[in-house]
Formats: structure tokens, sequence, C-alpha cells
């Protein structure tokens, strides 16, 4: 049998299960007191009980349609105590005490404000449908984006620019969309650490560093670039890696006009480990935006980011002298 467009299915599902099966694009509940639009990303999944003053008492569920509802709500699961109803969901008669999972518009909390027909309502975190009716228009605004920077018709930062504006004004995101997008979290890691690296500019700890790190090395140029990787690791760890670069370039340099030889091994040494920031949430924007939603935790980025960041190091080391020599 093949499923086509029209046909009703029935599911048996927790909490969870439920929330999905609502987010899944395809499927729209059945039975609703009004006729179903097509703004369903701007809704919400709640959960409520049944009041005892509830109008749809004593009523069948496939027979609420046709009522004149001062609220919209489309009904996506429904349960009786502690079990789902196994018989037919439309010959259901309505009773006080009954749970539901209804798909609601914001004006559903306001009218249900004094708890007239439902007795309790607890609105679902987490539940959310995606939008697809722009996905197209804002498809063709990131791409003109992409190619614009790829053939240096303007600046990443005029570009993406001029995307924000564009998807504001053809719909794709409204100003809060655009506001709640900004993790000033983020932000705010990232100006303090910029202001961290020029504070240990202007103390001449960066100088005293430089110091250390050329006696490491001392007279051997794989080991004075291992140095250089090393000590951008443990600047990424600490600050960003855009502070790394700034504080590790200026030394690199330093240690390369010591040993004679030429500053590009360095160079791209510096270049590769101030981009390899595994082992902390702060050396990398992306690594902060991920760091909170996914719930890990500083051990997690060690775990991973410290076998990883020692292969990357062996292979710069090795790998970089073969293609920027020592003494060109």
């Amino acid at each position: 049998m093949l499923l086509v467009a029209g046909d009703t299915i029935g599911f048996s599902a927790d909490i969870v299960g439920a929330k999905t099966l609502w987010a899944t694009i395809g499927l729209t509940p059945l039975y609703s007191t009004k006729e179903q639009k097509a703004d369903r990303h701007r809704h919400h999944l709640v959960k409520v009980v049944v009041s005892r003053r509830n109008s749809m008492i004593g009523q069948q569920i496939s027979k609420v349609e046709s009522e004149d509802r001062n609220f919209e709500v489309w009904l996506v699961g429904f349960a009786r105590g502690e079990a789902a109803m196994h018989y037919p969901l439309g010959d259901a008669v309505i009773q006080a005490g009954d749970i539901a999972l209804l798909e609601v518009k914001d004006t559903f909390f306001y009218r249900n404000r004094n708890e007239t027909e439902f007795s309790m309502t607890k609105k679902l975190q987490g539940a959310n449908i995606q939008r697809t009716d722009k996905a197209m228009l804002a498809s063709i605004i990131t791409g003109a984006m992409v190619f614009s920077v790829a053939f240096g018709f303007m600046s990443m930062l005029n570009a993406a620019l001029l995307a924000s504006g564009a998807m504001l004004l053809t719909g794709c995101m409204t100003l809060n969309d655009a506001g709640r997008s900004v993790d000033f979290s983020t932000l705010m890691v990232i100006a303090a650490a910029i202001g961290l690296e020029s504070a240990v500019t202007a103390t001449g700890l960066s100088a005293h560093i430089g110091n250390f790190l050329g006696v490491l090395g001392g007279d051997n140029a794989y080991l004075a670039l291992a140095v250089v990787f090393l000590g951008c690791i443990l600047m990424d760890a600490m600050v960003t890696n855009v502070a790394s670069a700034v504080f590790m370039f200026p030394i690199s340099m330093t240690i390369a006009s010591a040993l004679g030889v030429s500053f590009m091994p360095f160079v791209v040494t510096v270049m590769v480990g101030a981009s390899c920031s595994f082992i902390s949430p702060v050396s990398y924007q992306t690594n902060l935006m991920v760091y909170g939603p996914g719930e890990y935790s500083f051990g997690d980025f060690v775990r991973v980011g410290l076998p990883l960041s020692i292969l990357v190091g062996v292979i710069t080391v090795f790998l970089t002298p073969a293609f920027f020599p020592f003494n060109p």
C-alpha cells in the first residue's frame, strides 16, 4: 500500500516522539477548530488539560471543527489518564481531565489566561516547525553572497551585510529572529580576548615569552618550528585564534632571524597553529557556539582536541620545510 496525499495516519508516541512527529514536514493535524494556514512555523506546541468548564465537553472530536470558536487550536495528540486513545480519535467524546497536545498561535495564551477552557497549559520547549516557504529565496541570497566574495566583487563583510539586509527585506527572517541569532556571550569573549592580547604585548610579557621559546628551540630549526606551533596552541587555549596569530607572528620572526633561516616555514607554522583551535572552547567562535547548546565540558574539547592537535603539529613540523625550505 502506497501513501498518497490526503491519507490519514494514526500514531502512538510519548511526548518526545509527539514533538518529532509534529515537526515533520508533510504531516499536519487532522482535527482543528479553524482551517490550517501556511505560517505554521510561528505556532507553538502545548500540553493542556481539559477544564470542567470547557465548551467542547460531551462532543466528538471530529465535530469540533464545525463549531465557531473564539480561539484556534489544532489537535496533535489526545490521551485519557495514562493511556493514549486506541479507538478512532474522531469518535472520542471529550471529557473533563482529558490531556491533549495542541498546536496553537500566540493569541491562545492570552485568550486562555483565565483557564476557562483548559485548567493547565504547558508550552513544550524545543518544539518547532521548520519554515520552508522562503527556503529557495534564502538559498539564492546565500549563493549570491558566496559568489560575490569568491570572485572578488566585494569583501566578506559587505557581502554578509547586504545578504542580511536582503533576508530582512524579503521576509526570510524578522528583526526579532536577527536579534536572537546574535550570541552576545561569544562577542564578549572575543572582545575580552583581543584586550588580553593587547595587555600581554603592552606589558612586555610577549617579549619574555618569545625569549623563552627561543631558548627552548635552541639551534635546531625543526625544534624551533615545534616550539612555535606549541606556542600557538597554548595561546589558542587562552585567547582566540586571531589573537594567537597576532601574538605569535613577531615571536616567530624573531626566532627565524636568530637562527639565520627563512621566515616562511615559521609563518606557515603560525598560520596552521593559530587555526588549530581544538583544545579549548574559547579558541574559536564556532567552539563557543556549540559549547553551550551541545552541553559540552572543557574536558570534552581536551580529550578530542589534544590528540588532533598533536597529529596536526607533527605533520606541520615535518612537511612545512619540504615545501618552504629553511634555506631557499
